[in-house]
């Protein structure tokens, strides 16, 4: 289970760009990763009509567990903006987290310089603030 969400400055800086080119609508998508670094974010459709809520489009879910499976990395979580809102889940958010192995990523504050990156662990409504680090991509040879 994942205690500090690491995420690649790739990531952290497309989650910021999805949540300012959706707006005023919340953006949302999946986290792919280990429980040691998120190093990829995946952008699915927001089934949700209502512009200050969210639902990940289930067959995009489907499809990435599908590429996913038999590697070593896997969908770690899951991502949206509350353009309007602050950085804490809404009770909507924590009545519909429904993975609780699931980190659960918000970007807001889109007005200001720099968007907030915050992540959470829900649990059967109990909401757990978890630390949050920007780290450069692992270099391969």
């Amino acid at each position: 289970m994942i205690d500090t969400v690491r995420l690649t400055a790739d990531v952290a800086q497309r989650l910021m760009a999805e949540a300012r080119a959706a707006a005023p609508r919340e953006c949302c998508g999946l986290l792919v990763g280990s429980p040691d670094l998120i190093d990829e974010c995946v952008a699915t459709a927001n089934l949700d009509p209502n512009p200050s809520r969210f639902l990940v489009d289930p067959a995009a879910h489907i499809g990435l567990n599908r590429r996913l499976r038999g590697a070593s990395r896997a969908v770690v979580g899951v991502y949206h903006s509350h353009p309007r809102g602050g950085g804490g889940p809404s009770p909507s958010d924590v009545a519909e987290a429904h993975y609780p192995e699931f980190v659960h990523v918000i970007v807001s504050n889109l007005d200001g310089p720099a968007p907030t990156i915050a992540a959470y662990r829900i649990i059967r409504g109990i909401v757990a603030a978890l630390p949050v680090e920007v780290r450069p991509p692992t270099q391969t040879s």
